[in-house]
């Protein structure tokens, strides 16, 4: 019994806590990233990838809002170089942001998945040149 309610409370712990009406409420909020948003991605991706100067096939989605606290989310897809320095193929990440200043990434995350994020080609993080 003690071995149910443990798994129990785990499944309910990685379930997360969020109803589909705060997830409509998110998705809701969508707007395009702004220049200086792009901007600040474009510069944090010299920390995010480990070839940055390989990206290719990048695009972009649109902000969504995650709180009233200035929390906010983008997705990034992009094919880029690993550490072997071959293609891994394009991978989905999601970048918080503060502010418009990137604080975080997850990489395959399944909101970046979801057939309502709407994304546009990302041609700046293509053309990142190695200073």
């Amino acid at each position: 019994m003690k071995s149910k309610l443990l798994i129990f409370a785990a499944a309910l712990a990685l379930s997360g806590c969020v109803t589909q009406e705060q997830f409509d409420k998110v998705m809701a909020s969508q707007r395009p990233p702004s220049a200086a948003e792009k901007a600040a991605i474009v510069s944090a991706a010299r920390d995010y990838f480990v070839d940055p100067y390989s990206i290719r096939d990048a695009e972009i989605s649109n902000v969504v809002r995650l709180n009233d606290q200035g929390l906010e989310a983008v997705c990034v897809k992009a094919n880029a170089k690993n550490r072997m320095g071959g293609y891994t193929g394009r991978t989905a990440t999601s970048v918080r942001l503060l502010k418009g200043k990137p604080m975080s990434t997850l990489e395959n995350a399944p909101a970046c998945a979801m057939p309502q994020m709407r994304y546009r080609p990302f041609p700046e993080l293509e053309n990142l040149k190695n200073v």
